[in-house]
């Protein structure tokens, strides 16, 4: 009898012992799979999945102690951190259940956490209040017009909104917003800040605020406009995007201004919830309007990303639409009223009707509030502002003047693609022809198309043109920058022509007449600008030029030029260009040259170009458009 229950508690024992086994094994098949999960590894932002390197570089982000720890190995470091103990005397908001609410959204999702026991119960007091603040049931990706008088954010710059979900909200300044940036002190050197920037000499971190600080830093502050692309996401993969915020905020990300930068990081807070990706890891340089296109192609749940487009105008854009709807008796009423220092008791002003004092008073509202940004010595502002509030207290309620939407101000995504490929024929001395290939990194010039890029204005950056003919190759020109605004329109009101302004670094030939005498320059120049109609501009520019390499020089020119478009696909540019006689080319002093393009496709255009500096430059050229 004894044997036989000996034998039957062995047996019991060893199918115990069998079934644990089984379900051990069974739970850590079910860990290396979920480590590989796609989501699981986009919320530990990995670069490379065989490579285990994160994008975060803050250590403590990691909870396993391996220096390059795998997926697996942080997967099965947070399960044991959620079962840890709550220290007595340590703040609840320490826990892995605190800090990472994303993480544990995600793996009781996937992971059966039953397996491993009762999950302690914490009081996450900070995340809750953090949470309670913020909306989660939309999401909105915010593009900010590029703001030139900040090398980083020439190309624009990206902000995530959380709101409610109400279309028709009038007011959504109280909704919260992140940011991205490099952390950078406050008394860098300029020209380190640009090669920090490139070559990733900073640290990056994100940041979140109420909307209405970006937009009156960048609406009011910068003058810069905005748009709003409103996804479609579901409020629970909002809410998983928010969660994931709380865990990252705190932590620090290497900066690189061409491809990590704020671009490329709130791609890839929204592709948290997307089957593919918008950006590519592998993407040599990410641009904001790249993410913004990519988010109108993008697909959610067999449906469009994107729900809508809504344009948010600065400051300054409301002055200028404000102005365009007076009349012209109360553009001079509310000229003599600034030129009055801002006293209202003029006989044509009184002599107005309720309604028209409220627009004239409501347009030098925006118009102090231009000027005050745009003229740091302008004192008197404040003095304006009070009287423009008493005036205001004395008319009736209700607003006398609205925004009229405008069709000029084309959202980005619509702009033609930021890179170019070129190929073309060239001929020097109407005899000679060569062959050219081009390649351009980014972005615009003032011959493409100016839909949703600023009009008669340039921003390139590394633009290579080879020539060649059967026997040999050269550089025909490098442009590392070519950065230009034809037309900076004065503000209403201050009578005033538009101003003008050029810089370009990079390597050129000195002449036309050879194709191996180049040389290192940098020029910048100023001037005035006339609109003669809406698409065409003639302007006047002084500027000097630095020659560098075996020789060096100095040059002082002036240029005239005139850029118009013929129609709707076809632009010209002829320019004039006069300087002084410097000892590396004589006839260098004098120049002209004449551009033409043609888009005939939206990726595509034909261009011609005829160039005297020295001798005939002639060259026709077939460019092709793309990004990523």
């Amino acid at each position: 009898m004894i044997n036989l229950l000996t034998k039957i508690t062995i047996i019991t024992l060893l199918f115990l012992f069998n079934i644990s086994s089984f379900s051990s094994a069974a739970s850590e098949q079910s860990l290396i799979e979920f480590s590989q999960n796609k989501q699981w590894l986009k919320l530990l932002h990995y670069k490379d999945t065989s490579y285990h390197q994160s994008y975060i570089a803050s250590q403590n982000f990691f909870l396993s102690a391996t220096v390059g720890n795998s997926s697996l190995e942080e997967l099965q470091a947070t399960i044991d951190a959620f079962y840890l103990p709550i220290k007595e005397n340590e703040p609840n908001d320490k826990h892995a259940l605190c800090r990472f609410p994303a993480r544990l959204s995600l793996i009781k999702k996937e992971v059966n956490l039953n397996a491993y026991g009762k999950l302690p119960l914490v009081k996450c007091k900070q995340y809750k209040a953090w949470r309670q603040q913020i909306k989660s049931d939309s999401v909105s990706l915010i593009f900010a017009s590029g703001y030139m008088s900040n090398p980083a954010s020439m190309y624009g710059h990206l902000l995530l909104k959380f709101g409610d979900g109400d279309d028709h909200k009038s007011n959504d300044l109280l909704d919260n917003s992140l940011n991205y940036g490099a952390i950078v002190p406050n008394d860098e050197n300029p020209l380190l800040y640009v090669l920090r920037g490139i070559f990733g000499g900073y640290d990056a971190s994100f940041s979140d605020q109420q909307f209405f600080k970006h937009k009156h830093n960048y609406g009011n502050v910068e003058l810069r406009d905005m748009w709003e692309y409103k996804l479609t996401l579901t409020p629970e993969d909002v809410s998983f995007i928010i969660d994931h915020l709380w865990e990252i905020l705190p932590t620090r990300f290497s900066y690189y201004f061409i491809d990590e930068n704020c671009a490329f990081h709130f791609a890839k807070l929204i592709d948290l919830v997307l089957d593919e990706p918008i950006i590519s890891n592998d993407n040599l340089w990410v641009l904001p309007n790249s993410v913004a296109t990519a988010v109108t192609k993008a697909t959610y749940n067999d449906a469009a990303l994107l729900k809508n487009v809504t344009f948010i105008p600065s400051t300054e854009s409301i002055l200028f639409n404000y102005y365009e709807q007076l009349t012209s008796k109360q553009k001079q009423v509310a000229e003599t009223i600034i030129i009055n220092d801002f006293s209202f008791a003029i006989e044509k002003y009184k002599n107005l009707s309720s309604v028209e004092k409220k627009i004239i008073v409501e347009s030098l509202f925006q118009y102090i509030n231009v000027v005050k940004q745009k003229d740091e010595e302008y004192s008197s502002h404040k003095k304006a502002r009070r009287s423009l509030i008493n005036e205001r207290l004395n008319l009736s309620i209700g607003k006398g003047i609205h925004y009229k939407e405008e069709k000029t101000h084309i959202a980005p995504h619509l702009a033609r693609q930021p890179s170019k490929l070129s190929l073309g024929l060239a001929s020097i001395k109407d005899s000679k022809t060569y062959a050219t290939t081009g390649f351009r990194m980014t972005y615009f010039d003032d011959l493409s198309s100016s839909l949703g890029v600023s009009e008669f204005s340039n921003l390139e950056m590394v633009d290579i043109e080879i020539i060649t003919d059967k026997r040999k190759a050269k550089i025909l020109k490098v442009d590392l920058i070519d950065i230009s605004s034809l037309y900076l329109p004065s503000i209403p009101w201050t009578n005033t022509m538009a101003s003008a302004w050029y810089v370009r670094a990079g390597y050129e030939q000195i002449s036309n007449a050879c194709i191996d005498c180049g040389i290192y320059f940098a020029e910048g120049s100023f001037g005035k600008s006339i609109r003669i109609k809406d698409d065409a501009l003639m302007y006047a520019m002084i500027g000097s030029k630095a020659f560098f390499g075996e020789k060096g020089d100095v040059a002082v020119y002036a240029k005239l030029g005139f850029l118009t478009s013929i129609s709707t696909n076809l632009k010209a540019k002829v320019e004039l260009n006069k300087a002084s006689s410097i000892a590396l080319s004589k006839s260098y002093a004098s120049s002209i040259k004449l551009a033409l393009s043609y888009e005939f496709a939206n990726d595509w255009d034909v261009r011609f170009s005829l160039e005297n500096k020295e001798t005939r430059f002639m060259a026709l050229t077939l460019n092709y458009y793309w990004g990523f």
